[in-house]
């Protein structure tokens, strides 16, 4: 997850809180390429390896997300006219290398613990019957895409996620709990219009709103856990 950035041309990384349209940006992967397709682009494919099947040897550039700054794989010019001319801006998509080692924050994390180009962490854990709570709130079903999380439990009481400390699955590998993960702008808008919602910020407010922040999922990093699959047994502690 968060494989791939767009940067500007100093190397700072592109976000959907200030441009919405990415938004409407649709990735999908498979095991050579990368497929991208928006409205009224034609769809994108970018290689990632070379003919022999080795991983593609091009050009690496210095990038930055937040403070921290690190290497990365560029993918190309054809890649770059394509988001430029969907966004409308000049822009380079990137991607994580060999090269490219991002220490996790040490107040949370162990040395040599790496995140990719996410905020900060590598995982985000949040859970449906939190979810649930807000939906009843605002009187619709929200779809948990406005989180962006990477791991999605079900099973437990809303908002245990808040108490949980670490989680593991049957071959023994942790997620360990970092910290709690203070929510943006970007939950708050309708994922097809944009539209920023007041309803869905009023539900936040008021089961989500903790030490002046509002907070919703938490952020995690994994030990010892090789994979996980959709349906996997977690147990929270």
């Amino acid at each position: 997850d968060r494989r791939f950035m767009l940067v500007d041309p100093a190397g700072k990384f592109l976000s959907q809180r200030t441009l919405p349209k990415m938004a409407h940006i649709y990735p999908a992967y498979s095991h050579d390429s990368l497929l991208v397709s928006a409205a009224d682009m034609e769809p994108l494919s970018v290689s990632l390896t070379r003919a022999d099947g080795e991983e593609s040897d091009a050009e690496t550039l210095s990038v930055r997300v937040w403070n921290d700054e690190m290497q990365a794989q560029d993918c190309g010019d054809e890649a770059a006219a394509w988001f430029e001319g969907c966004l409308g801006r000049p822009c380079r998509l990137v991607r994580v290398s060999p090269e490219t080692q991002r220490q996790v924050n040490l107040k949370y994390a162990a040395e040599g613990e790496l995140v990719g180009f996410a905020d900060g962490y590598p995982l985000l854990i949040t859970c449906e019957e939190s979810l649930a709570v807000l939906s009843q709130t605002v009187g619709r079903e929200l779809d948990m895409l406005r989180f962006r999380p990477n791991v999605v439990t079900c099973g437990s009481a809303a908002f245990s996620e808040l108490s949980w400390q670490t989680m593991t699955n049957d071959s023994g590998g942790e997620l360990v709990i970092t910290k709690p993960c203070e929510r943006c702008v970007i939950p708050t808008r309708d994922i097809v219009s944009q539209q920023r919602e007041a309803d869905v910020m009023a539900a936040l407010k008021e089961h989500c709103f903790i030490d002046s922040e509002i907070i919703f999922g938490q952020n995690a990093v994994a030990r010892g856990v090789r994979k996980l699959t959709v349906g996997e047994l977690l147990r929270s502690e």
